[in-house]
């Protein structure tokens, strides 16, 4: 059995199809929502009670410890599920075949027949928007069929051993990047699998995933200098701009930030390579054309700052 863990957060634009696109591997889902404040949860509780097998956990704590909540996450869902691997999947995550014309169906059984000793990783396929993108298309998978070609070195995301993930010196990294335990014998990259990443989606969905982002990323203590590189450079591109949402040029470039080396433009390449799934993963049920509210939710973010500002004077009182 393969579990997919995920942190989600003001996800209503992806969620549907991050689930139904993950569904080809994952068995069951264990979810927690970082505090939306748009229709993510709704569209979660449909999905759920559609057939999907999941738990959705709710955690409104506005402090961004993503590796901290990530790694009680799993514990969780070893303890719910009881799976064989564990995928840690972000929102605009969706695990796929290398190769296009590959059977999708074969992922799930090349992950299961993989050894509980070995830690994996898989590297990430950014796609970005272009001027071809169909905007009436709402499903992202199918609007962005552009993506940046393969580089000599890439991003990777793990793919974890339930038998790993046990240990008790099992740690990992921010941004599921890496994990490390005495009990891994190989860090080992699977060249059959990607992770379809789909980090940039709209306009008004990087600039509020930007704002959001790194204003959470700054009610951390202690920060680290080093994290969270993306966000700021984001939010102060959206900042210097007065507040007016970024256009197709602008949202690549941003693109290029999620890459492992951004400003290697020597191995810069865009390539058409749709990512490769059956037609039902594709179709979305309760997913709307217009998810994306930045005022709103920078409204209520704000909103929710304010009350755990005030909770912890009073606290410390």
């Amino acid at each position: 059995m393969i579990t997919a863990v995920s942190i989600v957060k003001n996800a209503a634009d992806v969620i549907e199809t991050m689930i139904r696109g993950n569904s080809l591997v994952a068995d069951s889902f264990y979810i927690v929502d970082h505090g939306s404040t748009d229709r993510t949860p709704e569209i979660l509780e449909s999905l759920k009670k559609e057939g999907f097998r999941m738990i959705v956990i709710r955690d409104d704590g506005q402090s961004h410890f993503q590796k901290q909540r990530m790694e009680k996450a799993i514990g969780s869902a070893i303890a719910e599920f009881d799976p064989s691997f564990i995928l840690p999947l972000d929102d605009d995550e969706i695990i796929c075949t290398n190769d296009e014309k590959s059977d999708p169906g074969s992922v799930k059984p090349f992950i299961e027949n993989l050894s509980q000793d070995d830690l994996y990783y898989v590297n990430w396929r950014i796609y970005i928007p272009t001027e071809y993108d169909p905007e009436a298309e709402i499903n992202v998978a199918k609007r962005q069929r552009f993506c940046f070609d393969d580089e000599p070195e890439m991003t990777k995301k793990v793919i974890i051993p339930a038998k790993i993930a046990k240990s008790a010196d099992f740690q990992i990294a921010q941004g599921n990047h890496f994990a490390e335990s005495t009990s891994i014998r190989n860090h080992v990259l699977i060249n059959e699998i990607r992770l379809a990443h789909y980090p940039v989606r709209s306009s008004l969905q990087i600039a509020s995933k930007a704002v959001i982002g790194w204003l959470g990323h700054l009610t951390m203590p202690n920060i680290d200098p080093d994290t969270a590189i993306h966000w700021h450079r984001m939010y102060d591109v959206f900042k210097s701009g007065g507040g007016r949402l970024p256009s197709v040029e602008l949202m690549q470039a941003m693109c290029t930030l999620y890459r492992e080396y951004p400003n290697d433009e020597e191995h810069l390449n865009i390539i058409e390579k749709p990512i490769s799934l059956p037609e039902e993963c594709f179709a979305l049920k309760y997913t709307g054309p217009a998810e994306v509210n930045i005022l709103i939710n920078l409204l209520n973010y704000a909103e929710n700052l304010a009350v755990s500002y005030a909770r912890e004077k009073a606290d410390n009182k």
